[in-house]
């Protein structure tokens, strides 16, 4: 075989322009995009909001190919040096704060760090370097709503005990967003069954499954036979309450249906875990906006589970959530507006 031979003075200097441009390769890909996290108090394990969150970091890592790190805060007051202790290092792309509660925290960090970039879910920042990721609540409590007024109304289901058509629902806290999910919840299972009675009540944590456990027990003996948990790991408690009550639940923010088989009616979606890895391609494709990004059911952010929900039922349901989406039904946000919004409809 014929070789050309080059001179010796040409090959070194290829030489050294390969290993250059190795080293060069080798740095781009050492240095991936780093993101940071920091829970709601809740904590990972949570099966519901947290876990979802964790779900999208996880999901942005293997399509992505970014790194993160995360913390979680055992109480509100650790949100702020949490926060600034990853801002110090200068070395995230993007800093991502999970839960309504961390927005005073956030005001704070973000002055202190113009150039570095946040996003937060579940609320809204007012700062030029946050990204807020909010959502329209009612509509996700106004679905899921609707399958608890419809199903109440099923004769022969051995999870409907009662003949008084009662649902209810129990939040973590009363705060805005809840009263926004339970607003919906009322809105909804009303819209489609006049009849209905809706019962609500708060837990006041985030994370205390036993007593909400023990107040779903108390609206189970007034008849309740849908109970809509929207409380986080505290909610754990009522699933399981329902369960060993052989009544229907609903589940929140994730797919629980694995922890109650045959009594998770269906879910209350919040897919955090989109929300998160699209604020993390936002970054990455240099389309970062900071201000509100609002979310609901036109935006693929919000919705039920099919689960056990009987297939009529789905198709009534998704006609509903179509107008939802399509704006021709706009749910009331508080409670106090349901009754006129109901009125309005002629229901």
């Amino acid at each position: 075989m014929n070789r050309i031979r080059k001179p010796l003075a040409v090959f070194s200097v290829a030489l050294v322009a390969v290993m250059v441009m190795g080293i060069a390769s080798f740095s781009v890909a050492a240095a991936k995009p780093r993101m940071a996290i920091v829970f709601a108090t809740g904590g990972l394990g949570d099966k519901s909001f947290n876990d979802s969150a964790y779900e999208g970091m996880k999901r942005a890592e293997e399509e992505l190919g970014i790194e993160f790190d995360q913390a979680e805060p055992q109480a509100v007051a650790e949100y702020e040096s949490l926060l600034m202790r990853f801002a110090q290092t200068r070395k995230y792309d993007l800093i991502i704060s999970i839960g309504f509660d961390q927005a005073d925290a956030l005001q704070v960090v973000s002055e202190r760090f113009p150039d570095q970039k946040f996003a937060i879910v579940d609320t809204a920042v007012d700062a030029p370097n946050v990204a807020s990721y909010v959502y329209k609540e009612a509509e996700r409590g106004f679905v899921v709503g609707a399958v608890a007024g419809l199903i109440t109304t099923r004769t022969g289901d051995p999870r409907i005990v009662s003949d008084k058509q009662i649902v209810g629902v129990i939040g973590g806290m009363d705060i805005p967003l809840i009263r926004a999910n339970v607003a919906g919840y009322i809105a909804g299972a009303k819209y489609v069954n006049p009849k209905v009675e809706v019962k609500y009540a708060y837990v006041g944590h985030w994370a205390d499954p036993a007593k909400c456990k023990e107040m779903a027990n108390a609206m189970l003996d007034e008849g309740v036979d849908v109970l809509w948990l929207a409380a986080g790991r505290s909610g754990l408690g009522g699933i399981k309450a329902a369960e060993e009550r052989n009544r229907y639940a609903i589940g929140a923010d994730s797919d629980q249906g694995y922890l109650a088989p045959d009594n998770i009616l269906t879910n209350g979606m919040k897919l955090v875990d989109n929300t998160v890895y699209m604020a993390i391609e936002a970054v990455l494709k240099d389309e970062f906006k900071p201000g509100i990004n609002m979310l609901g059911i036109n935006e693929g952010a919000l919705g039920y589970s099919e689960s056990l929900v009987p297939s009529d039922i789905i198709a009534e349901v998704d006609k509903l959530a179509a107008k939802v989406a399509s704006g021709e039904l706009e749910v009331p946000e508080d409670i106090d507006q349901v009754e006129p919004w109901l009125k309005a409809e002629g229901k």
